[in-house]
């Protein structure tokens, strides 16, 4: 069918439910209640029209009615919500909007480590599931049973698999990198048992940040989905909440959709936050320092100058290796930009603060044991262009 005949006038979601980043955009369009028609990019229109555009390989990506190409989960969301305000998925108070950013930074990119290690470290119960599901994405109908489908779905999982080693998911780190899940599932399910979405009655970008790797990954994968059912089902009932139309959840429905008060913050969502800080505070860090370097290095770059060691774009813009503790233990890994083009959001929204509403912020993140994250601050704004982090 052409392009024209299946979107009839929607947006294109281009995607699959095996991609991380797609479960989080798809979420967002669910709740948020806008019609569109989801296509794998196995269609010829993606690799003819969409790609060259893109300049690289990349789910999800937007297409509008009128021919926009908007790529990068978070800038799909941001396109969207301003463009379509209600219901709004983010809160009107400031200190909660940073807090929101701050969760879908943590869903985004700060579990990614746990999202790979758990699909491709588990080879022996996920590797038939996550092949097939790529040939079926990949691929298009009428080439899905030749051998030449399957050889591609491997060798597509062959760079997925790669990242483990870019992530400093290894030998070494592999029980910590469980060891901070299996408290992120504790945690989350019980926040789940009291409150339909993280920041109360209503969903918000922070759910839909979390679901990136807590659904098509850990909540579709075969072991750590049976690991999720097993020990959090609340969470995994949350999932499916985040695949389904509405506000209101069938087993939470006396909870007001409405978001909580930010200087009302319930404990459960407090330890979320806590561990939050904890695990992804001096990854954030550390990002930070490199990118600083980086800068150091590269002093006299003008806006638009793309943000990276290689000086051009990239579906992942490297700044190089960086350490960090989780969980009593060191990590090393590959620093990228990703994390700092969403943090930019979260000191932007700290910038536009009255002195009270900053109180407030600092306070959260005081007694979650964040105040390496309060303090962040950018030698240079970065933004997205052209597909790419640049410097403002």
């Amino acid at each position: 069918m052409e392009i024209r005949e299946l979107a009839q006038g929607r947006y294109i979601h281009w995607g699959a439910y095996c991609s991380l980043y797609s479960g989080k955009t798809r979420s967002y369009l669910i709740k948020k209640g806008v019609e569109y028609v989801e296509l794998n990019p196995s269609h010829p229109h993606f690799v003819e029209k969409v790609m060259p555009k893109l300049g690289y390989f990349c789910i999800p990506v937007l297409e509008t009615p009128d021919g926009q190409i908007i790529q990068d989960s978070t800038d799909i969301i941001a396109y969207l919500e301003a463009r379509h305000p209600a219901p709004a998925m983010l809160p009107e108070e400031k200190p909660l909007q940073a807090i929101a950013w701050l969760i879908h930074n943590y869903g985004t990119d700060g579990l990614f480590k746990p999202a790979m290690h758990y699909r491709w470290n588990y080879k022996e119960t996920n590797y038939d599931f996550v092949i097939d599901e790529f040939t079926r994405g990949l691929v298009a109908p009428v080439q899905r049973e030749t051998p030449e489908a399957k050889a591609q779905a491997v060798e597509f999982g062959k760079g997925m698999d790669a990242y483990l080693k870019e992530l400093g998911v290894s030998a070494s780190t592999v029980s910590v990198v469980e060891q901070s899940t299996e408290k992120l599932f504790d945690l989350l399910d019980d926040h789940f048992r009291r409150y339909p979405y993280l920041l109360g009655g209503r969903p918000s970008i922070a759910d839909c940040g979390m679901m990136a790797p807590l659904y098509a990954h850990l909540g579709r994968d075969p072991h750590p989905a049976q690991l999720m059912k097993v020990k959090a089902p609340a969470l995994y009932r949350w999932t499916e909440t985040m695949n389904r139309a509405g506000l209101i959840d069938p087993e939470l429905w006396h909870i007001e959709p409405e978001f909580f008060k930010a200087d009302q913050l319930p404990e459960s969502l407090m330890a979320i936050l806590s561990l939050l800080c904890a695990d992804f505070g001096p990854e954030l860090s550390a990002t930070v320092d490199a990118y600083h370097r980086w800068l150091c290095e590269n002093p006299d770059l003008p806006a638009g100058a793309f943000v990276g060691l290689n000086g051009g774009k990239s579906l992942r813009q490297s700044l190089g290796p960086i350490a960090h503790q989780q969980q009593g233990a060191t990590i090393t890994r590959t620093a990228w930009a990703d994390p700092l083009l969403t943090h930019q959001r979260v000191i932007d929204n700290v910038v536009a603060m009255d002195k009270a509403e900053r109180r407030t912020y600092e306070q959260i993140l005081g007694r979650a044991g964040g105040d390496s994250i309060r303090s962040i601050r950018f030698d240079r704004a970065l933004t997205r262009k052209d597909y790419a982090a640049v410097l403002r």
